[in-house]
């Protein structure tokens, strides 16, 4: 859940950012600044369905073998 609420915190920034240096008018016209904004969200939708649904049945798949201690970014 924390990796949604960074990709949308940072969706904001990339937003307020973006409407400073553009203006509501280039904000409108210009798709980049959709697809950048949805982008930073999706990536933390991703991360978190990644996590939850890959590594952390695997870790527990891992953690039988005693002998094999692999320690990754998501085995916690």
């Amino acid at each position: 859940m924390i990796k949604i609420m960074v990709g949308y915190i940072l969706a904001s920034l990339f937003g307020i950012g973006a409407f400073v240096y553009m203006g509501y008018e280039g904000i409108v016209e210009s798709p980049v600044v959709d697809f950048v904004f949805w982008g930073l969200i999706l990536s933390g939708v991703v991360l978190h369905v990644l996590e939850s649904f890959v590594c952390k049945p695997l870790c527990r798949q891992l953690s039988q073998f005693k002998w094999l201690l692999m320690k990754s970014f998501c085995c916690n």
